[in-house]
C-alpha cells in the first residue's frame, strides 16, 4: 500500500499533507483555504466529507470501496436520498423542488469531496467517483447557469462560480488520466 497522506487537525488543509499528485495538478490556492464555498473542501459538507473520508481511510478494509463510503455517508449519516447519485438527465433538475435541490446540491458537494479527497490522500480515485463527480459538475453547472439567468434575482456569483467548476474540472481530469483506478 502506497503511503497516504492526512491532514492535521490543527493546521487543516496544507499543501504538506497532501499527496504529490494531488498538490501537482490541484494547484490553485482555493484548494488549500476552509472557507472558500466554491473549493472542494471549504463549504460545510465538503469539509465534512474529507474528514469521514480521511477517518474512512484510517479504519478501512481492503476491497472497500469508496463508492459503498459515499453512499453510507449520504444515506445513514446524513439522511439523504441517493437515488439522486443516479441523475444524468439534466431536465429532470427542473422537476425536483427547490428545497431538494438545495439539499441535492450538498450531496454533489459531497460528491466532488470524495473525488478530490481521495486524491488528496492517496493520489488515486476509483473510476466510479470520478464519473460521479463529472455528473456532479454537470448536475451543479445546470443549476448555476439557471440560477445566474433568473430574471427575479439573478445569482450574482453564477460567473465565478462556473469559472470555478471549469478549473476543478479540469483538474480533477488531469489527475484522473494518471491515476485513476
Amino acid at each position: 500500500m502506497s503511503a497516504l497522506y492526512f491532514d492535521d487537525e490543527e493546521e487543516g488543509l496544507a499543501w504538506e499533507t497532501s499527496h504529490p499528485i494531488f498538490v501537482a495538478h490541484a494547484s490553485a490556492d482555493f484548494y488549500y483555504d476552509c472557507a472558500d464555498d466554491f473549493s472542494p473542501f471549504g463549504n460545510d459538507s465538503g469539509s465534512d466529507t474529507l474528514s469521514n473520508l480521511q477517518e474512512w481511510y484510517r479504519e478501512r478494509t481492503a476491497g472497500t470501496r469508496a463508492v459503498t463510503f459515499l453512499r453510507n455517508m449520504l444515506a445513514n449519516d446524513w439522511g439523504f436520498d441517493t437515488a439522486y447519485l443516479n441523475l444524468t438527465e439534466l431536465a429532470q433538475l427542473d422537476t425536483i423542488l427547490h428545497d431538494d435541490q438545495s439539499l441535492n446540491g450538498e450531496i454533489d458537494k459531497a460528491v466532488i469531496a470524495v473525488a478530490f479527497g481521495q486524491f488528496k490522500i492517496a493520489g488515486q480515485a476509483d473510476k466510479i467517483i470520478v464519473q460521479m463527480a463529472a455528473d456532479a459538475f454537470r448536475r451543479q453547472r445546470y443549476e448555476a447557469e439557471k440560477a445566474g439567468k433568473r430574471e427575479n434575482h439573478p445569482w450574482e456569483f453564477a460567473a465565478e462560480f462556473l469559472a470555478r467548476l471549469d478549473i476543478m474540472e479540469a483538474d480533477l481530469a488531469a489527475m484522473a488520466n494518471k491515476k485513476a483506478r
